[in-house]
């Protein structure tokens, strides 16, 4: 019983460990990943806000061109730009999380981001 309980407290720690993260999504279609809150803001939270900015830009046929990063601190903090718009502040706290550095965060994000919005703003609403 003993031994039983040990195991089902490692699975159940497993389960909250896996479970701290938010897959971001527009019509069924995967965009990103957040793995750490910003400020006050925890991962939801977060999540939530990046999720309102995207509906919002996603209105009009969108190109790549239009999805940009600029690094703010080097090597330490990057914005990716939905039509000059701020869509999410790249941390070291998200670059961690994924087990990367910033620019390697922030770089994949701006590529997935770059494959994906695109198609999906070219869709009619559903």
């Amino acid at each position: 019983m003993k031994r039983l309980l040990s195991l089902l407290g490692a699975l159940l720690a497993i389960a909250a460990l896996a479970q701290n993260y938010v897959d971001i999504s527009i019509g069924g279609k995967f965009i990103m990943r957040l793995r750490a809150g910003y400020g006050n803001l925890s991962v939801a939270e977060r999540a939530r806000i990046v999720e309102e900015r995207l509906t919002e830009l996603l209105g009009a046929k969108l190109t790549e061109e239009q999805i940009t990063l600029k690094e703010v601190r080097k090597d330490r903090q990057y914005e990716i730009y939905v039509r000059e718009r701020l869509l999410i502040t790249v941390t070291p706290a998200d670059a961690e999380a994924a087990k990367m550095s910033v620019k390697q965060m922030a770089e994949h994000w701006l590529k997935q981001l770059r494959q994906t919005l695109p198609g999906l703003s070219a869709r009619p609403p559903q």
